[in-house]
């Protein structure tokens, strides 16, 4: 496996996207401190998983974000990618047979993080999973920071472990050892739980033995009760039917009297409306004539507002005449003073070249001494500064070319977004004039609208009148209609409340689980439960015996959402007594695999769960069903182990001619039929409840319709007034549309202005870019034949090392201070443009500003000229409100006429309509009186059903006592058996099918104890196999480990010898590692005794050794030789030339040495303060020229 690529984005200090390829053997990075190098280290570290923020050198993992400099924003993410090229060392699926692999990793400032690999999101133990056992955990020898060489050294025995642990391969298998443990304990938890349920299952057992006695003793009193408690009932039910008979025709004498009531107030009402249609005649003329008033009074204010808007219009008009001439007065300030920053910036710019130029001379100075001290190498050395010189000047070059042109792209972004606002203004502009117009319209369209709705006014008053009487006898077949469904309402309410109470209490559970769901309500459960399996399920009407034949007392297992909660919910109810108990945990219930029996119908069709417990249907797994016994018997034939058919009855076969047939159920009610009757009875009452909410609607409908009649009239006057004002309100709109239109106008022609601005500063930057493009090609092909010529001179410069190094000083200072005199005269002449580009659009803004002022003084002009024809018109419209005012109060006193004609009958009204109400209240009592019966007799339902489960008014006839009958005294009796009921006690109907069921639990559980210790024993089995396995190959691989270590250490110390020993009595699966040194010429009692440099000699000896015993894909050497002189830098990069034909090497160095030896170079720099930026310079091509 090797390393192709890493992608860095937003990483510590490389805020921009910076791709590094990893070439064959040796690559190093340089630069100077503090530019970034160890970053490249942290990336690679922190992509393999590295959780310690520390470990990274900062405090928060936070810290691993760009966070921003002076002139860049923080990054929101960190993003590291590393390809990976596999050969075959990675095995875990699915990507072993992939030839290539991306492991990913994101951080983002909110916390947030991802892992990916090939960009497919993943856990981090995936990805260790992946690199495990080769080389790479983020803990091993495979990356070595900086100042940490020696740490191998100054670690605990344990510590220095890992790296032959790694090298051994055994990191899998302590992995998977550490899993078996943690599975062992749970196993043994299991066992332990175990043993606890089934002592208390036993315990159950021998209790239900006892309250099966006590069952049928609570049967017989049970039917006594029955029996007794219907005839008192029904007694008392045909009572309250004969006093409801007497009411009932006391109330129809009491509606004819209301009926005759009824008539005279109809003809007192027919006289009052003739009234009030000549008054409404009357007031007809008012309105006309107060439209009129108001017509003339609008037309004034209309004028008047006018004359406002025009002065308003006026005043804003000088204003903005004001504020341009203040604008461009302004601006030719600017213009001044911008001359005056522009002559001083061109006296700099004179000065900095003249600066340059003196830098030049002192170059050419510097290469005249270099020339003198080369003498007989004069060509060679003249050849190799030439190169060099001329490559870090196009390399210069080409950087500052990049970085012009990048801020060449992100001015041409900002350019093209202001252009993209001004488009979108401008189209906003044009959308408020195109919208003026369309509101111009509108307003026309309503006013003609407000006119015909006048005219409507009248003619609706009229239908309004005609619809009151409609309405009267509509209200009265509505309120009988209305007790009707109020009666029926009653009656199925009390059904379905006492059904719902007897499914709601559980009675037909056990005790134990009535108890637990108590507990659960009270808040007491350790784990939240989600109902019973019966609760939950909805079985098609008719199939209910079929599915109680088959989960028989699963129906009562109580629901809980995981395996989890179900041991923590045994725990609980072991601790509290509550007996044996069905759980059915959902996540764990899964399907069993079984087909439906053939010939059968798969059992599970007839089942709808509800949502969120489709689970469920599992549990009829390998069950069918048949239309009949014959046909069930036949598909019997052919079940297979866990199948089982059963047919309506309850009749079931469980194995090939054996099953349970016969009439008639083992015991209880059928809690899934009770269920759907349930539903039934609800889908039954929600239908009556609309039925009496519709007739109550209906009603109320009626009586809100003649109250709206009434109210109508008094409506139209108001509505008209108002319809007026809003016409008023319209006219204004418009006049404020024009002027906006108008402003529209203005600002287009700004915008107009801007935009030309913006397209020539667009060809100003295009015409730039394309020639840094030119020169940027150039300097691409000859950064070429620069590299190409520096090969051809490698050779004569390694002669001559030491006078070129002196001169390369010399001359290296010079050129600097000509680079930076270069970058102060490039500045010089970027302010000087600017300057200048503001003072032309500073000049083109003063021209607009004077067309725009002209503009504004006309507009002001003609506003004026406005004014004064208003004021002219407004005379003759007092003379019109004068004339309509005298018409309006002739018309008022012939209204006062009208309304004394109508107050006369509103009385006689009056008092017919408290005759009306005193009939009514007396038939109102008697429908109260007649209620209360009702509600008593239906109380005596309602309790028969809840106590006996039957409808009362269809079957009382049936129940009714023979002969004479005391009620008082069956009640007494009645109490007495209850009293002998309830000194029973608590009593479990269930006992015998709850005792068999527990049984049938036992003899699961105790398979289950048995299934645990079998697996606790193969676990056992598999540890020891484990260490068998990891002891000796460690073993191994740290006899191989000394036999490398004692060559490679003799090699980088030049004799002596070095060992790791296994700490003394521990076992080597956990023992440390000691690493004993002998140098030539010295006597050591520890470790503590050695030098920095031979600690990191050392370190760098074991390291050796273990690539030599097994080497990583790659290897990232963080300043290694920063310790090491000149002399064991040598050996140290001997043997690293050598491990780099095995492994891939990256080295982060200072040493020329190093430098000289690595085929691929990559350098880092800051441009920008605050942000690396990687470079490449490849140095194979070179070499090969040479040679």
């Amino acid at each position: 496996m090797k390393v192709r690529r890493l992608d860095i984005i937003g990483f510590k200090s490389f805020a921009d996207r910076t791709i590094m390829d990893f070439p064959e053997g040796l690559c190093a990075v340089v630069g100077p401190n503090g530019c970034g190098k160890s970053n490249v280290v942290d990336a690679v570290r922190w992509a393999l998983g590295e959780q310690s923020a520390r470990q990274l050198r900062g405090q928060s993992m936070e810290d691993v974000i760009f966070n921003g400099s002076g002139g860049r924003k923080p990054a929101g993410l960190a993003e590291v990618n590393v390809v990976f090229e596999n050969d075959g060392s990675i095995t875990a699926e699915p990507y072993a047979g992939l030839s290539e692999i991306m492991v990913t990793r994101r951080l983002y400032r909110n916390g947030d993080s991802e892992y990916r690999i090939n960009k497919m999101p993943c856990r981090l133990k995936d990805i260790q999973q992946v690199l495990m056992d080769t080389g790479l955990g983020n803990r091993a020898y495979a990356i070595i920071e900086q100042g940490r060489v020696a740490a191998f050294i100054d670690a605990k025995p344990i510590e220095r472990r890992l790296w032959v642990e790694e090298a051994a391969g055994i990191t899998r298998f302590k992995n998977q050892k550490k899993i078996s443990l943690r599975k062992m304990e749970g196993t043994k938890d299991n066992l332990s739980r175990l043993d606890d349920i089934l002592l208390e299952v036993s315990t159950q057992m021998e209790r239900l033995k006892r309250q099966a006695k006590k069952a049928q003793a609570h049967k017989t009193l049970r039917e006594q009760i029955r029996e007794l408690d219907l005839n008192a009932s029904s007694f008392e039910y045909r009572q309250y039917n004969q006093e409801i008979s007497q009411v009932r025709a006391e109330a129809d004498a009491a509606g004819t009297s209301l009926e005759l009531a009824n008539q005279r107030l109809a003809g007192l009402e027919t006289d009052l409306e003739t009234a009030r249609l000549e008054l409404m005649e009357a007031e007809e003329e008012i309105r006309d004539s107060g439209a009129r008033r108001l017509e003339a009074q609008g037309a004034i204010q209309k004028a008047e507002n006018e004359l406002i808007l025009l002065g308003r219009e006026a005043e804003n008009l000088k204003r903005q005449a004001a504020r341009l001439e203040e604008e461009r007065v302004e601006l030719k300030r600017g213009l001044v003073s911008n001359q005056d920053e522009l002559n001083r910036a061109r006296r700099l710019l004179a000065e900095a070249e003249g600066r340059s130029r003196q830098s030049d001379l002192a170059v050419g100075e510097a290469s005249q001494e270099v020339a003198r001290c080369q003498n007989s190498l004069n060509a060679a050395e003249e050849a190799v500064d030439l190169a060099k010189g001329e490559l870090v000047d196009a390399m210069s070059r080409l950087s500052q070319i990049k970085n012009r042109q990048g801020d060449l792209e992100r001015r041409r972004q900002e350019l093209e977004r202001r252009r993209q606002q001004q488009d979108e203004q401008r189209r906003q502009m044009m959308e408020q004039e195109a919208v003026a117009g369309q509101n111009l319209e509108q307003v026309r369209g309503e006013v003609e609208s407000l006119r015909m709705a006048q005219e409507e006014t009248a003619q609706g008053l009229a239908q309004a009148q005609a619809r009151l009487k409609e309405l009267g006898e509509e209200l009265s077949a509505l309120r009988r209609e209305e007790t009707e469904a109020t009666r029926r309402r009653h009656q199925m309410d009390a059904s379905v409340s006492a059904l719902a109470l007897s499914l709601d209490s559980h009675q037909w559970a056990g005790a134990g689980v009535r108890k637990l769901l108590k507990a659960d309500q009270a808040g007491e459960l350790p784990v939240p439960l989600k109902g019973m399996v019966a609760d939950r399920l909805n079985v098609e009407p008719g199939r209910e015996d079929l599915v109680e034949s088959v989960l028989g007392p699963d129906l009562q297992a109580v629901i809980v959402q995981s395996g989890q909660d179900a041991l923590n919910l045994a725990a609980w109810s072991g601790e509290k007594g509550l007996g044996r108990l069905r759980v059915v945990a959902l996540d764990d219930l899964a399907s069993q695999g079984q087909q439906t029996p053939s010939g059968a119908q798969a059992l599970s069709g007839v089942v709808r769960p509800e949502a969120g417990y489709e689970a469920l249907t599992h549990l009829l797994a390998g069950a069918g069903w048949c239309p009949d016994l014959e046909a069930a018997w036949r598909a019997g034939r052919t079940l297979a182990p866990g199948q089982v058919v059963v047919s309506p009855g309850g009749q079931r076969l469980d194995k090939p001619g054996l099953g349970t047939v016969g009439a008639g159920k083992d015991g209880g009610e059928s809690i899934l039929a009770r269920r759907n009757e349930l539903q039934t009875k609800r889908e039954e009452l929600a239908k009556a409840e609309q039925t009496e909410q519709a007739a109550a609607h209906k009603r109320r409908a009626a009586e809100a319709a003649m109250a709206e009649a009434e109210q109508e009239r008094d409506s139209l006057s108001e509505e008209q007034q108002f319809r007026q004002q809003e016409l008023t309100q319209r006219e204004r709109d418009l006049a404020r549309a024009e002027q906006e239109n108008q402003g529209a106008q203005r600002r287009l022609q700004a915008l107009d202005f801007e935009n030309e601005e913006t397209e020539s500063e667009f060809a100003h930057l295009r015409q730039e870019m394309t020639t840094l493009a030119q020169e940027g090609g150039e300097l691409q092909g000859r950064d070429q034949e620069l590299e190409e010529e520096l090969g051809q001179s490698r050779a004569m410069l390694q002669e001559a090392r030491q006078a070129l190094e002196e001169a390369r000083h010399l001359e290296g200072e010079a050129k600097l201070a000509a680079a930076s005199l270069g970058s102060q005269t490039q500045q010089a002449q970027r302010e000087a443009q600017r300057l200048q580009q503001e003072m032309d659009r500073a000049s083109a803004r003063v021209l607009a500003l004077g067309r725009e002022l002209e503009q504004t003084q006309d507009q002001l002009k003609i506003c004026e000229e406005r004014r004064g024809k208003e004021q002219e018109g407004l005379g003759g419209l007092y003379t019109e409100l004068d004339r309509q005012e005298s018409s309006l109060k002739m018309a008022q006193e012939v209204l006062g006429h009208a309304q004394g004609r109508t107050a006369q009958l509103e009385g006689e009204l009056k008092r017919a309509r408290a005759e009306l109400k005193q009939a009514e209240s007396a038939g109102q009592e008697l429908a109260w009186k007649l209620r209360e019966l009702e509600l008593k007799r239906e109380q005596v339902a309602e309790q028969t059903m809840e106590r006996c489960r039957l409808e009362l008014a269809a079957h009382y006839k049936e129940h009714l006592p023979e002969g004479a009958f005391d009620l008082e005294s069956s009640k007494r009796k009645l109490d007495k058996l209850r009293t002998r009921l309830n000194r029973l006690g608590p009593v479990n109907l269930e006992a015998i099918s709850e005792h068999a069921a527990l049984s049938e639990r036992h003899e699961f559980l105790t398979t289950q104890k048995a299934d645990l210790e079998a697996s606790l024993e193969d676990l056992r089995s598999a540890i020891r196999k484990i260490n068998r396995t990891t002891r000796g190959r460690f073993l191994e691989t740290l006899e191989l480990v000394n036999q490398r270590l004692d060559g490679v250490f003799k090699v980088l110390f030049g004799g002596g010898k070095a060992q790791l020993t296994l700490e003394e009595g521990t076992d080597p699966l956990d023992a440390g590692l000691h690493l004993m040194v002998e140098l030539p010429g010295k006597k050591l009692k520890n470790l503590d005794g050695l030098s920095g440099g031979e600690k990191a000699m050392s370190a760098v000896a074991v390291l050796f050794a273990l690539f030599l015993i097994r080497p990583a894909p790659f290897c990232i050497l963080d300043e290694v030789d920063a310790p090491l002189d000149e002399a064991n830098n040598g050996r140290f990069l001997d043997l690293l030339q050598q491990l780099s034909r095995r492994s891939q090497i990256l080295m982060i160095t200072h040493s020329r040495s190093s430098m000289e030896l690595v085929n691929t170079l990559y350098g880092v720099t800051m441009e920008h303060k605050g942000v690396s930026k990687l470079l490449r310079v490849s140095l194979e091509q070179g070499e090969s020229l040479a040679a």
